[in-house]
């Protein structure tokens, strides 16, 4: 699984040679996050999947979230707070589990247990 570290232009996967190239990731990937798992209160993601197929985003235990089938219109959502984990645990990473010709972008938003929010895009 890559870490995808910038946005990309990412081709059309059904028009590779005509199709127009938007920002996003091709296939699957893992988000570093920059604050370890056990400092988070909130975490949040808001994702574009930009199809064909769906994705399953994850954190740890803590956040797990499945769209099954997308288009170029589509955005989704979670959040979740610590708090409300009742034992399960975030990790320091959000995964995207998808297949190898789907398309996806992502904005994770943090809450740290000090009140510092941050914003990382993947």
């Amino acid at each position: 699984m890559g870490s995808p570290s910038k946005t990309v232009l990412v081709s059309d996967p059904d028009r590779p040679d005509n199709g127009k190239a938007t920002p996003g990731h091709l296939g699957p990937g893992t988000v570093k996050l920059p604050v370890s798992a056990d400092r988070i209160a909130e975490l949040g993601v808001r994702y574009d999947c930009l199809g064909p197929g769906g994705l399953t985003v994850t954190s740890g235990t803590g956040l797990s979230a499945e769209v099954g089938g997308c288009d170029d219109s589509a955005t989704f959502g979670a959040r979740i707070k610590a708090k409300d984990l009742h034992g399960r645990r975030f990790a320091d990473t959000v995964t995207v589990t998808v297949d190898k010709r789907t398309r996806w972008r992502m904005s994770v938003d943090i809450t740290t247990k000090d009140g510092v929010k941050q914003t990382v895009h993947g």
